[in-house]
């Protein structure tokens, strides 16, 4: 059960947050706002996702 945890609240959000950062960055650089909206969802994402997966395991 801690290593499934671990997972959901560590490494998924951290990749979702990097992947964010990523497309935020590249799409405000090269002026695609398509790029840049992806980017923030799925920054948000990376913050709400273990929240519902976690109490769903709970």
């Amino acid at each position: 059960m801690v290593q499934s945890v671990i997972v959901y609240s560590e490494i998924i959000p951290t990749l979702l947050a990097l992947a964010g950062v990523y497309f935020i960055g590249t799409g405000i650089l090269d002026h695609k706002r398509s790029q840049a909206v992806l980017g923030i969802l799925l920054f948000f994402a990376a913050v709400i996702v273990p929240f519902i997966i976690l109490t769903s395991l709970i």
